[in-house]
């Protein structure tokens, strides 16, 4: 099966379509980016108070000579763009060559400078101040600066594009110098640091001369270590990149020649892996782990898409039943989590009983107790609702990363205690968010990639969630998003924790699994780091080994 990475099936990235849909990860097409995610990160900073980072380089032309072979990466898929801007979150393979991101969030998930130089909160969360390193230029030779920063963002604003979602807040973009700029928001805005670093991508800044040229979907021009070579690029089947000779690190250019190649089978991405062709396959299934241990290969397996089911018609308008708190309770009870990880993760996953996973800011170890197999107490439950004999419910899902197998599952489980799963399962993504959005389906099957919480209730939790289409509400959890995007980074996961203990006991979700995608990788390479803090490699920080 494909492995469409977010870090989401539902992550969208702006405007009103599924605003980063959480699920098919990190997905962002005309909207789906949040995922990258995923999903998508841990860790994050969301300080109200001052948050400063420091680091040196310079702008010195590399010398391709210090560099020296050939990497050479498989992916799924072709880019759906080559402008951070518009691409989706799973693209990164191909941006994260050519561009260097203001922030980079590191394998442990801590934040450390990219871009910029160092960056700092006003109150509130109500303004950002970014510092730029100086003496970086763009592989056109054009200098970094506050002015093109602030270009890159009216860019990235753009209905469709990044900012249209992750800055909706965003009221101006102040060049305070050279080098400084400050962003200036109408509410408190949170977790810059990884919406201007490599997951999201808003913060992969390329040359205002590109921006005004529109050559950005097909060309590159940023401040990263390589750029495309148009020579050798066959769109859609191999993208060749060479050393950007403006770099301004030379140590961090590891190679000649960097070659991304699509392979759409896992089998023969496996295959090219095992034989040479390529040194890193990345979002393979982990079906394909037990073969590339035996063939000496390695691998990275860090947890990253949550799947399981959301009750998405909570007030019963549609199926009176979902209504009650004592029927959505029940459908909890009724699943035995630890059979469906085994076989949703293929043996790799964890089965879970909230909609966050270990590490995650929202995430509650107590909340792992909430709802044990239990069809004797589902059934009682069901009965104490009116509802002795179940009820029919239809459920939305799609052909990728395991949701038509989820809601084979859930109707099997489920129907043990009388509930009747009638699943409209399709192959096209685009159909299951417009169906799932119609609010004509009461239960969805979702897949959604590691987000903040305060990211999390913009797309799955709040009343104008993509992933609410029925548009419940909740005062409580209203009031708590307001105090989270307004939190300091102390006090932020405690607050992450709060909105979570809600929704398990309201039990919005049917919350399953957390599985992997995996990045098989040759011995002769090293810097796969894919994390649990940081569950997405930077391909910038793959090298040679030894």
């Amino acid at each position: 099966m494909t492995q469409d990475r977010t870090r989401l099936l539902g992550i969208s990235r702006g405007g009103g379509a599924p605003a980063r849909a959480p699920g098919m990860l990190r997905a962002r097409a005309g909207g789906l980016r949040r995922l990258r995610c995923a999903s998508v990160v841990l860790a994050l900073i969301a300080t109200g108070a001052a948050t400063a980072c420091s680091g040196s380089g310079s702008g010195a032309l590399v010398s391709a000579g210090r560099a020296s072979g050939t990497l050479t990466v498989a992916t799924p898929s072709p880019p759906s763009s080559l402008d951070p801007a518009m691409g989706q979150p799973a693209d990164e393979t191909y941006s994260d060559f050519a561009y260097d991101p203001l922030i980079v969030q590191a394998p442990d998930g801590s934040f450390r400078p990219g871009l910029a130089q160092s960056w700092s909160y006003g109150p509130d969360n109500e303004s950002f101040t970014i510092k730029l390193r100086p003496g970086v230029r763009f592989s056109d030779g054009t200098a970094l600066n506050a002015e093109a920063v602030k270009t890159w963002i009216e860019h990235e604003m753009k209905p469709g594009n990044g900012g249209s979602s992750y800055l909706s807040a965003l009221k101006s973009v102040d060049v305070t110098g050279p080098l400084t700029l400050t962003l200036n928001f109408s509410s408190p805005t949170p977790n810059l640091e990884m919406v201007f670093g490599q997951i999201l991508a808003l913060g992969m800044i390329g040359s205002p001369r590109a921006v005004r040229a529109g050559t950005l979907a097909t060309k590159t021009d940023g401040a990263g270590p390589y750029m495309l070579d148009p020579t050798a690029t066959v769109a859609g089947a191999t993208y060749t990149y060479v050393p950007n000779p403006y770099y301004r690190a030379k140590s961090a250019v590891h190679w000649s020649k960097v070659v991304v190649k699509i392979f759409a089978s896992p089998t023969a991405a496996l295959q090219a892996l095992r034989t040479g062709q390529v040194q890193v396959a990345m979002d393979q299934p982990v079906t394909s782990v037990p073969v590339a241990e035996k063939s000496g290969l390695r691998y990275v397996d860090p947890l990253t898409l949550l799947l399981g089911l959301g009750i998405l018609d909570r007030d019963g308008k549609t199926v009176k039943a979902l209504g009650s708190l004592q029927v959505r309770q029940a459908l909890n009870y009724a699943i035995d989590r630890n059979a469906l990880a085994k076989v949703l993760g293929s043996g790799y996953g964890t089965p879970i009983t909230q909609m966050a996973a270990p590490g995650w800011d929202s995430y509650d170890s107590a909340l792992e107790k909430a709802y044990p197999y239990d069809p004797a107490k589902a059934r009682q439950l069901l009965a104490a609702a009116g509802y002795p004999h179940g009820f029919t419910l239809p459920v939305v899902s799609v052909a990728a990363v395991g949701q038509d197998l989820l809601a084979d599952a859930l109707g099997g489980q489920l129907s043990a205690v009388g509930v009747v799963v009638k699943p409209k399962v399709t192959t096209n993504t685009g159909a299951y968010f417009q169906t799932l959005s119609s609010g004509t389906y009461p239960a969805a099957t979702l897949s959604f990639g590691r987000l903040p919480a305060a990211f999390d209730y913009a797309d799955l939790w709040g009343p104008t969630a993509s992933f609410n289409p029925f548009k419940t509400a909740s005062t409580q959890l209203t009031a708590l998003d307001g105090e989270l995007n307004a939190a300091s980074a102390s006090a932020e996961p405690a607050i992450a924790k709060q909105m979570q203990r809600l929704l398990v006991s309201q039990a919005w979700f049917v919350p399953v699994a957390a599985t992997p995608l995996v990045v098989l990788y040759q011995p002769s390479v090293t810097g796969v780091n894919a994390t649990p803090q940081r569950n997405v490699a930077y391909m910038t920080e793959i090298r040679p080994a030894g």
